[in-house]
């Protein structure tokens, strides 16, 4: 059975063996292999890489503010907040006032292909890779 990924690296490795003639006609005829899309559609749209912390649905709907998501938005590396917008503003609410508070930007991210169960994610704009992003 082939996965998405298979696919995608198929895609890439037959892109990379064609001409530059012909890469932009495949590409202006099938668009751009995008890498790693079911990963991005389990964190908002992002790398696992880049994220620094993640709470679920649940965490973000708990009345209590994780003081995690407030040292990872004090974070020098950290660039801004993605929030799932499948939730209600009544429990993202505290997070906004906290991101505006702490002068970082945040976003909602409305999308029907997000996959899973995560509410909110604290990004970077590079690879961090840490090992537990999870609270």
């Amino acid at each position: 059975m082939t996965t998405d990924s298979d696919n995608q690296r198929d895609e890439i490795g037959t892109l990379s063996k064609k001409s530059r003639l012909e890469q932009a006609l495949s590409i202006g005829f099938n668009r751009v292999p995008e890498l790693k899309k079911e990963e991005k559609m389990q964190y908002l749209g992002e790398f696992r890489e880049r994220v620094i912390r993640k709470l679920t649905k649940k965490q973000v709907s708990n009345a209590s503010v994780f003081p995690e998501i407030k040292e990872a938005l004090k974070d020098k590396r950290t660039l801004r907040m993605l929030i799932n917008g499948d939730l209600s503003y009544k429990f993202t609410d505290k997070y906004i006032k906290l991101a505006k508070e702490v002068g970082k930007p945040f976003t909602t991210i409305h999308d029907s292909q997000l996959k899973g169960d995560t509410g909110l994610v604290v990004i970077s704009d590079r690879a961090l890779d840490i090992e537990n992003i999870d609270i």
